[in-house]
C-alpha cells in the first residue's frame, strides 16, 4: 500500500512555505518604502502601531474542512472553527479581538448553507465578546463548487508579549476537540480513498461525529495566562503541525517532548493512509492544540488554571538550547523518536 502524505493529498508545505516567504518579503520592502510601524510579520500577531497601540489583523479560513462539513450537514462548524482559528492566533500573542469580519464564498447561492455558517460564526463570536462588525458574501460560479469560509479579525495587543520560550521553561501541551481546521486534504484522501466514507465506523469510532467536531477556542485561557505571567509563549498547533512550536523557539532552542498517546481518530488516520509519523505530526495536532512554554516555577499555577478554564493539560517536557529542532519521544508507539 502507497504510504500517503500531505503533498500526495494535493498540499505540498515546502511550496507553500517559499509563498509565505515571497508575501513576507513584499510586505516587508512595502513597510519600509511607506515608513510604517509594522512587527510581527510571520508571526501570530503581526500588526501596525496606530495611535500609539498595536493594531493586529489577522486573516485564516477553514480551508477543505467545509468540503467534509457540507458532506455530513455540519456547516455551522465551519463558521465557528472560522473565528476559533483567527481568535487563537491572535491571542497567542496577547492581543485583544474588537471586531470580526465574515467572508462567505460560494459557488451557487445557497440561504440554507449560509445560514448555518452564520449562526456558527455568531456562536463562535460570543464565545470570544467580540462584534461581528462587517462581511463579504461572493457567489463565484466557475470559479467554486463548494464553499469558502474565511474570517478577518481586528485586536488590540494590551501588553507587550515576545511570545519566545526560554532555555529551562517547561512545554505544557493542551489537549484538541481532534482534528481543528486543518489536514483535511489528507483526511479526504484517507477516508475516501482509503476507509470508503464518512458513515464508516472504524474500531468503535464513527467517523462522521469525529470529523465535524469543532475546534477548540483557547482565546481566554490564553490571555488570561498570558496577564498572569505564566508562559513565556504560546503556539496554536494548525498548519504544519508541530512544527508551528519553531515561530517560537527561533534558531537557538530546541523542544524536547515526550507526546501522548493521540485519541483513536489519529490512529485510523495514520494506519489507514499508511502515514509516517513524523509526517503526521507535520501536518496534524495528534491531540495537542496548542503549547504553551513556562518557567519552571509557574508551571503549577498554569496547569490549574488551564483545568480552571475547562481544559486538560499534559507536560510534554522541556525548552534547551539548540538550534531550533523539535524532538519528540513517542512513548505511545513503542519509545520511538522523530524530529521535525
Amino acid at each position: 500500500m502507497e504510504k500517503l502524505t500531505y503533498s500526495k493529498a494535493g498540499v505540498d508545505l515546502g511550496r507553500h512555505r517559499k509563498m509565505h516567504s515571497i508575501a513576507l518579503k513584499t510586505a516587508e520592502a512595502l513597510s519600509r518604502k511607506l515608513g510604517a510601524d509594522i512587527s510581527g510579520l510571520g508571526g501570530f500577531t503581526p500588526g501596525i502601531k496606530v495611535f500609539g497601540k498595536k493594531l493586529v489583523l489577522h486573516v485564516d479560513g477553514v480551508g477543505t474542512k467545509t468540503v467534509v462539513l457540507r458532506e455530513l450537514g455540519a456547516m455551522k462548524v465551519a463558521g465557528w472553527d472560522c473565528v476559533a482559528m483567527n481568535a487563537n492566533d491572535v491571542a497567542c500573542g496577547g492581543a485583544r479581538l474588537v471586531a470580526i469580519a465574515d467572508y462567505i464564498a460560494m459557488g451557487v447561492a445557497d440561504e440554507e448553507i449560509f445560514s448555518e455558517v452564520v449562526e456558527g460564526v455568531a456562536e463562535a463570536a460570543e464565545a470570544v465578546s467580540t462584534p461581528i462588525v462587517s462581511g463579504e458574501t461572493a457567489i463565484l460560479p466557475g470559479l467554486l463548487s463548494g464553499v469558502d469560509v474565511v474570517c478577518f479579525t481586528a485586536a488590540i495587543a494590551e501588553r507587550e508579549f515576545s511570545n519566545r520560550a526560554k532555555a529551562g521553561d517547561v512545554a505544557v501541551g493542551v489537549e484538541s476537540w481532534g482534528l481543528h481546521a486543518n489536514g483535511y486534504s489528507l483526511v479526504r484522501k484517507v477516508v475516501e480513498e482509503r476507509i470508503g466514507g464518512y458513515s464508516k465506523v472504524v474500531d468503535g469510532v464513527e467517523l462522521g461525529v469525529e470529523l465535524a467536531k469543532p475546534t477548540a477556542i483557547y482565546y481566554n485561557l490564553l490571555l488570561k495566562a498570558i496577564e498572569l505571567g505564566y508562559v513565556t509563549s504560546a503556539t496554536h498547533i494548525t498548519g504544519g503541525g508541530w512544527t508551528k512550536m519553531k515561530r517560537v523557539l527561533g534558531s537557538e532552542l530546541d523542544a524536547v517532548l515526550e507526546a501522548p498517546k493521540p485519541s483513536k481518530i489519529f490512529e485510523i488516520l495514520t494506519s489507514h493512509g499508511d502515514i509516517d509519523l513524523d509526517e503526521a505530526y507535520r501536518v496534524f495536532n495528534m491531540g495537542i492544540g496548542l503549547i504553551l512554554t513556562s518557567p519552571p516555577d509557574r508551571m503549577r499555577e498554569l496547569l490549574d488554571l488551564t483545568v480552571e478554564m475547562g481544559f486538560k493539560p499534559v507536560v510534554l517536557g522541556r525548552i534547551e538550547d539548540g538550534s531550533g529542532s523539535i524532538k519528540i519521544k513517542l512513548s505511545w508507539r513503542g519509545d520511538s523518536y522523530i524530529e521535525i
